[in-house]
């Protein structure tokens, strides 16, 4: 499930794109290849998450001409030159960091002049239910150290010497999902509801049915669990 329209955006032939953060690459997997000619790099400190990447980057060469590497990194020092990429993208990542402002100093060294930056952090009253139902899921070991309210991420980007376009939200259909698994956090593996609700998703995710697609994007503007922002490096 992507967290952004990457489609919407304008990459030439022979980008650089950063994911930050990049899980098991589903935003590079998910939308990229859609671009001609683009080379990707995926950083993350999860060596089995880096792993997954892997598994799936020789079936991802056949879709896209340009490179495409998995590294380990650190978004405090990221190992590029400055004004290396067209494009960075930080999906779910910031709400981590003890430090996100030196992750969004680093981030605008390497990104080149008139770049895109496309952050996304959990929508405020959706994460804030969240942490209201289970002390677990705040403290769970790597999870969320802060909740982001939209104007406070706009502000603050933006005084990193970032312009900010527009933004968005997304998922709105997992909202509820987590506060299932929070409301029973302590038995959420066993639950019968979690279960059901899961399948419901999975078949989103993997059969993309139109009328369900449309409907999640009815509820997005209000539920949606991410919100996705768009800036320029000026």
């Amino acid at each position: 499930m992507l967290t952004f329209s990457l489609n919407k955006l304008s990459l030439q032939p022979d980008s650089k794109v950063l994911d930050v953060g990049c899980g098991e690459g589903r935003h590079i997997f998910g939308s990229l290849h859609e671009f001609s000619d683009v080379h990707c790099v995926g950083l993350d400190q999860d060596i089995p998450s880096l792993d997954k990447c892997k598994e799936g980057l020789e079936f991802f060469k056949e879709l896209n001409s340009g490179s495409t590497v998995f590294m380990q990194g650190s978004v405090y020092s990221l190992p590029f030159d400055d004004n290396t990429f067209d494009l960075v993208i930080c999906s779910e990542v910031l709400e981590h960091l003890e430090d996100y402002h030196a992750a969004i100093d680093e981030i605008y060294r390497v990104l080149k002049p008139e770049g895109k930056f496309l952050p996304s952090v959990p929508s405020f009253w959706p994460e804030k239910i969240c942490w209201s139902l289970s002390s677990g899921y705040q403290n769970m070991p790597g999870g969320h150290v802060r909740i982001f309210k939209k104007y406070q991420v706009i502000k603050e980007i933006e005084e990193h010497g970032f312009k900010y376009d527009h933004s968005e939200r997304f998922h709105g259909l997992h909202s509820a999902y987590w506060w299932l698994r929070c409301l029973f956090w302590n038995s959420q593996d066993s639950n019968y509801l979690i279960k059901i609700y899961k399948q419901f998703l999975e078949y989103q995710i993997l059969q993309s049915p139109a009328w369900l697609n449309t409907f999640e994007k009815v509820l997005n503007p209000i539920l949606g669990k991410s919100i996705a922002f768009y800036f320029e490096k000026r």
